[in-house]
């Protein structure tokens, strides 16, 4: 295999089990604000709405739209969460001191999943679900791991091109 790409989104039970308790909440606070309200048109009851119910259209659009995106091929590894990074990161097989598939603990190291930054050193993980990850160690020190549904592809690739000589 001379390419691997791997597209993975927040598809998890809990995850769609958290967002529909967020909705609820914001809901059933909104309708029982209308009902107990009369309409006075009071500046800071609207504002409590316009501000639930954009905050639960936010949560809902981030939710179900935010993909981890992961592409290997001959110039290094392509990885970001789109929509905030609409061009992918790349680290160059020139600039990777070593990189291999490894299994980790998404909520001990990385304090869950998501884009997570530890907070000493320069250790960051891109990461939707599973413990199975592509860790990139850098030749300045950082330390990368992009999670991954396919190890055994994944490390297939990154064999192919960390053993050969670009």
């Amino acid at each position: 295999m001379r390419i691997f790409t791997e597209i993975q989104k927040f598809d998890q039970w809990w995850f769609r089990l958290l967002i529909l308790i967020l909705t609820v909440i914001i809901v059933v606070s909104i309708t029982t604000g209308l009902s107990e309200k009369e309409f006075d048109n009071s500046l800071d009851f609207w504002i409590v709405i316009i501000v639930s119910s954009t905050s639960l259209a936010l949560i809902l659009a981030i939710a179900f739209l935010l993909k981890l995106y992961t592409k290997i091929n001959e110039e290094g590894i392509y990885y970001g969460f789109w929509p905030f990074h609409n061009n992918l990161n790349l680290a160059k097989w020139s600039e990777i001191k070593k990189c291999y598939v490894r299994k980790y603990s998404p909520i001990a190291e990385y304090g869950g999943w998501g884009y997570r930054r530890r907070l000493y050193g320069k250790n960051r993980a891109y990461n939707v679900k599973g413990n199975i990850g592509i860790q990139i160690v850098f030749k300045d020190g950082r330390n990368i791991l992009v999670g991954t549904q396919m190890g055994d592809n994944a490390q297939s690739v990154i064999n192919r091109y960390q053993n050969s000589e670009l």
